[in-house]
Order: structure tokens, then sequence, then C-alpha cells
């Protein structure tokens, strides 16, 4: 089998024998072979294994800080993470590439596992678990009472009809193209559990109704093929972006930061505008940005009809989250859970572990999605805080004036990412995924919204590989 290293390996040798201008070779008015945009865990990457070839790589990135969407806070106790938390079992490029970079990884399970179970908290009540099936305030059907909400969906899914998580390109599924919603309902789930057990705080998109059920099908099967590789869950001790910090160290140009694109052009030398008016040119781009930022950069030639698409179209999912620092560990005197799942503004609410005894909470991260996460925005950060913060004191007493406020990140705010993870509507797996990330030109795109078998960070490093093969096999 045919891996990426000896892709890339073959492409770099013969590159050499053919006679033909290796990487290093680049014309008078190149400063560079390969521009990368943006220096997330994608263009980092990118750009490592274009210098491992022997290309002369700038990447450059709008931010004042690297790592993309692996954002950590490094002021706040546990340092919690506004994006990516964990890598799975089975997350090996990733994984492999910190190994390399000696950064440190902390097997996070042992901490998963370590506290109360979610504490169910409906229209600002508490339900105990074994009361939940019984409770008025349960508004599932027969036997699906007995499911608490962030199980339910799951538990409907009897067989996924994709054999592999790579499936949800191949034609013979594209029926599955269709409303998740119309899916559920397919599946036996009525509208009003629809509304809690997923709109309430949706994986993909605002609601059931914008996301294509392509989308939970190949997530719920990747999920699967994680599990059988194995069940840790990774981060980086000390926090997350400093992966991403480690891989742009390594690089041999310094990555160039608060440098925004404006545009890029193709027509004849390869060329990219910043916000400031200055240029810089190359023989190749490779664009890592997201489709919802990349729509506000003019590209030069217009691309073609099904990526121009794309790029206006493409959703992303709306996530906010807000950091809490507990005064004292109030829920050791109510009884309840540090964790909480609720119908409310909190949605959930999650205890960080990240001190020395992993039964210690260093902090709590209210994480909501969808129309929730936009309801927070709306009121400001202080606002939220205040707010989410009014609401869990009313919940359980114990907790007044136990909290402060930390912070806050709204990922669709943040103007250089414009949502978190993007999200295929219904009828674009089949339609848009296959063509989208094609290069055009002497443009290349990757990103975790090109992955094909792999989410999150490990999606991103993939998308990776396969722009830089189209790039040294163009060189």
């Amino acid at each position: 089998m045919i891996t990426r290293r000896t892709a890339l390996k073959g492409i770099a040798a013969g590159l050499v024998t053919s006679g033909l201008p290796t990487a290093h070779a680049a014309t008078a008015e190149s400063k560079v072979d390969v521009i990368v945009i943006g220096a997330g865990l994608s263009g980092l990457y990118a750009a490592s294994l274009l210098e491992e070839i022997g290309a002369t790589v700038q990447v450059v990135e709008a931010r004042d800080r690297v790592g993309g969407r692996v954002h950590t806070n490094f002021d706040l106790p546990g340092h919690p993470e506004y994006g990516a938390n964990t890598m799975g079992s089975g997350y090996a490029r990733t994984i492999n590439t910190a190994k390399k970079l000696g950064v440190e990884l902390l097997d996070y399970t042992p901490r998963l596992a370590a506290g109360s179970p979610l504490q169910l908290v409906i229209n600002d009540q508490v339900v105990a678990s074994d009361q939940w099936a019984e409770s008025i305030l349960n508004p599932f059907e027969k036997e699906k009472r007995k499911h608490m909400p962030w199980r339910l969906i799951g538990s409907q899914l009897k067989e996924n009809p994709l054999p592999t998580a790579a499936d949800w390109l191949n034609p013979d599924y594209s029926k599955y193209d269709i409303p998740l919603q119309d899916y559920f309902l397919q599946l036996g789930l009525t509208d009003a559990e629809i509304k809690l057990a997923w709109d309430n705080s949706p994986s993909f998109g605002t609601s059931a109704a914008d996301v294509s059920a392509l989308t939970w099908l190949f997530n719920n099967r990747w999920i699967t093929e994680q599990v059988k590789i194995g069940r840790s869950q990774y981060t980086v001790v000390g926090g997350n972006q400093k992966l991403p910090q480690a891989m742009a160290g390594n690089l041999k140009k310094e990555v160039m930061l608060n440098r925004a694109v404006t545009e890029i052009n193709t027509s004849s030398t390869p060329m990219v505008r910043f916000d400031d008016g200055s240029t810089m040119s190359a023989k190749h781009i490779i664009s890592s940005v997201p489709f919802a930022t990349l729509r506000n950069i003019s590209i030069t030639p217009t691309l073609e009809r099904v990526q121009r698409t794309a790029v206006k179209s493409l959703q992303y999912s709306r996530v906010s989250r807000l950091f809490l620092v507990p005064r004292t560990p109030f829920w050791e005197k109510d009884g309840l859970s540090e964790s909480m799942w609720t119908n409310g503004l909190a949605s959930a609410i999650y205890a960080a572990r990240f001190a020395k005894d992993n039964n210690e909470v260093t902090g709590l991260a209210v994480s909501v999605r969808g129309w929730g996460a936009d309801r927070l925005d709306r009121l400001g950060p202080a606002g939220a805080a205040e707010a989410v913060i009014k609401q869990i004191e009313k919940i359980r007493p114990a907790a007044k004036g136990q909290l402060e406020f930390g912070d806050y990140k709204s990922w669709w705010m943040e103007p250089y990412s414009a949502g978190a993870w993007a999200v295929p509507a219904p009828g674009q797996v089949s339609t848009l995924l296959p063509e989208m990330s094609k290069p055009h030109g002497q443009l290349y795109f990757c990103g975790e919204h090109t992955a094909v078998t792999q989410r999150g960070m490990e999606g991103a490093m993939e998308s990776a590989e396969r722009a830089v093969i189209e790039v040294a096999t163009a060189i």
C-alpha cells in the first residue's frame, strides 16, 4: 500500500532524477516556492511536509498567534481550551507530530472518568437520573423515556448504513444527503424529542433541519472507528496550543503574523495581497483557511462554479465557550454533580481537571452551540457570564457568589474563523464536497472542511497531506 510518506518521497525523488527544476529552483521573481495561508494545524503541517521535500515555504497568518481553532487560554487555572479539547487514540498524525517535536501528551481519560455523571436540569429544575423516566418534564415517548437527553439520538440508530466513514462521499449513499430532521423522523423520533435531544445543543449546525444526515452518519461511523483503535483521549501538557506553537517553531521560516490576506491572484505569477496593500509572490499557494473566511478574499481567476458555490455557502457551527472559575467547591455542599446538562442558557457545563490531582476541578467550561450560542453572543461576554451565573445560582443556591467570570469565546464572532467546524447542509455532501477541494490552477486547498476520512485536528492534518501531494506533483 502506498502511504503518504512514500508518495511524498517518490515525488521528491522524481523531481531530482527527471532533470526538472527542483523545489529550490524558484524563479527570481518568486520569494518562496509556496505560500501557505493560515497557521492552524493544517497549514503548519502542510508547510512542514513541503519543507521535507525541499520546498521553501512561507506561512502567513491573519491573527497575532498560531493555532487557528486550536486555542488555549494560558491565563486561567487549568489552561482551558477555546477550541479543540482532546485527541483520540486514532489521531495518528497529530500524536506522531507531537512526539516528533517533543510535545508532552497527557492521557486525559482518567480525569474524564473522575467526578459524578452529568446532572440533568430541565426548565431550571434538577431531575435525578433515576427519576427521569417518570418525570412530567420528559417529552420522550414510550421506551425512549428511559434515555437521558444526550443519549437518546444515538440509541435510535440501530445500524449505520455507511460501511466506513469514507463512504459518506460514495454516490451509493447520496440518498442520505437529506435534512437530518427528516432522517431522525425516519428513525421514529418525534419533533419534540429532536428539539430537546438535538436542537438544544446540536453537534452540527443550528438545528437538525439545516444539516445533512450524511454529516451525522459520517461522524457516527468515524467515532465507531476511533473507539476500535482505542478509547484514550489525549491533551498536550500545559495546553493544546503548544502543539501548533512547536510546529511553527520547527519551520525554517518564521510564521508571519498579523498578515491578513485580501486577495489571491494566480492569473500570472501567483501572488497574495495583504490588508496593508503589500504583496508576496510564489510558485504555488495553499489556502488552509475556513471557507467562511475565504469568501471574504478576492480570488482571480474566479473559482469554478462548484468551488465558488461551496466557498459562498458552506456553513459552520455556532459554538461559544464561557469559562467560570469556582471560588469554592460548592458542589460538595449541594450534593449535585459539578457538570450539568440543561435546556437553559448554560446548555452544557463541564468540570475541567488539569491539576496534579485528577479529582481537583480547575474550572467550569460552559459550552453552548447552535441558536443558544447566538443568544449568548448577543449579550456580550460580560452579559453572557452574568446571565449564566444567575441561572446556575437559581438552579443550585450553593453556587451563589462562588463563581467568577474567567473568559468568553465566540467562534462565530471570531473574524478569521466565522464558526467552529464545517457543516454541510442537506444536498451539499454529494454535490459540493467531491469537487470543492480540487486545485484551482496554482491555488490549493486544505483544512478540516476538506477532510475525507477524519474529523477535527486529525482531519486538518489529513487534508494537508493531500494538498502537499498535489503541490509536489505540480512542481
